[in-house]
């Protein structure tokens, strides 16, 4: 049988408190700690710029694409020789980090609301498969999940109506800028209310997603606006539909709360060793280049390797403020040392592509 939308039952009215605390605190500290290592280490955006494009690639995955992290920067580092299908995929990656950046942007000067999520839809849906399904608006038909092709009265779930949908959205719009509850509380009902409304004819997934770092980011729980659950919600992806049904079918919100708080534990825990993992390469490769080159630059350019574990030789010599053959003599030592290697050559104006292979594994892993 079908499962409606619970429209009506919003905000949640009976949520088991006692049951939250310590899910609540656990998954606070553990979000804590992940930041406080980011604030108190210099130039934390050496470390965001990878996870970033790793929660851009998966929560594309989580839709279909195919395209990984090493398409996308290899693609972005002047390899375009691939098929139509691959250049789409990586659109839709880089159309997310596109939408993200955008809406952090506009939260800067207003809340989050309906118009930032609208926005952040149009940009996604530009130019990728999705572009005819009304980025940027509301639907007006109704939809359903299940099977594909299934019919309405096969549907697993069927979202809100969408003559309610204005209503649905303002009272999420409402509930998101409280401040007289838990922020992580708050982030684990206004995720799973997107996503149960449904407000798109596509991107819903990709979009609700996105919307908890913004949150956690808005309300202060986070310096930047880092922190992804792609990767947690497609590793449980069964245990994820199910919470979220049980929300329309029984009014758990409780059990839903307590998976996404369970998530947002278990994930902080791994960004903070992935990151502390970064942070001591990072160190690492500075001390070792500035003893091979003798340069007091060298830690410029191992920043400036962070960026991007697959680059163009030619833009990356690029440096503000740094003899372009000083940081060819650089990028040849630590080619030298195995650090990085030549994945493509160049050829007449086209630049020869490079990896950096242990950062690459750092951000798939």
């Amino acid at each position: 049988m079908s499962v409606s939308y619970h429209l009506g039952e919003f905000p949640p009215r009976n949520v088991n408190w006692e049951a939250l605390a310590p899910y609540l605190a656990n998954a606070s500290d553990a979000l804590a700690r992940y930041d406080s290592f980011l604030g108190i280490i210099p130039n934390p955006e050496i470390l965001i710029a990878p996870m970033m494009m790793q929660e851009a690639v998966t929560s594309s995955r989580i839709e279909g694409t195919q395209a990984t992290v090493g398409d996308v920067l290899e693609f972005n580092a002047g390899n375009t020789d691939v098929s139509p299908n691959k250049r789409d995929d990586i659109r839709e990656v880089v159309n997310y980090q596109v939408a993200v950046e955008t809406a952090e942007e506009m939260m800067r000067d207003m809340p989050l609301c309906g118009r930032v999520m609208r926005y952040a839809h149009e940009i996604l849906l530009s130019g990728v498969r999705g572009e005819m399904k009304s980025p940027g608006r509301y639907r007006t038909d109704q939809n359903w999940i299940g099977v594909s092709g299934s019919r309405i009265e096969d549907a697993r779930y069927i979202p809100a109506p969408p003559g309610a949908l204005e209503g649905c959205m303002l009272a999420w719009e409402t509930f998101v800028n409280r401040d007289d509850l838990p922020s992580l509380y708050k982030t684990a009902v206004a995720h799973a209310e997107f996503e149960s409304i449904h407000p798109f004819c596509d991107g819903n997934g990709r979009i609700g997603r996105m919307l908890v770092p913004l949150m956690m980011w808005k309300d202060g729980l986070l310096t930047n606006p880092c922190f992804y659950l792609s990767e947690f919600f497609d590793r449980c992806n069964s245990e994820y539909q199910d919470r979220l049904l049980a929300v329309s079918s029984e009014g758990d919100w409780t059990g839903w709360c307590q998976f996404f708080l369970r998530a947002v534990r278990d994930q902080a825990v791994e960004n903070n060793k992935r990151v502390h993992g970064m942070y001591a390469l990072n160190e690492d490769l500075k001390r070792r280049l500035a003893e091979k080159s003798g340069s007091a630059h060298a830690s410029i350019v191992i920043d400036k390797l962070f960026e991007k574990a697959i680059f163009s030789r030619s833009e990356f010599v690029k440096i503000d403020g740094m003899d372009p053959q000083t940081v060819r003599r650089m990028l040849g030592i630590l080619e030298k040392e195995g650090v990085i290697r030549t994945i493509r050559r160049g050829r007449g104006r086209t630049s020869s592509i490079m990896v950096f292979p242990e950062l690459l594994s750092l951000t798939q892993e």
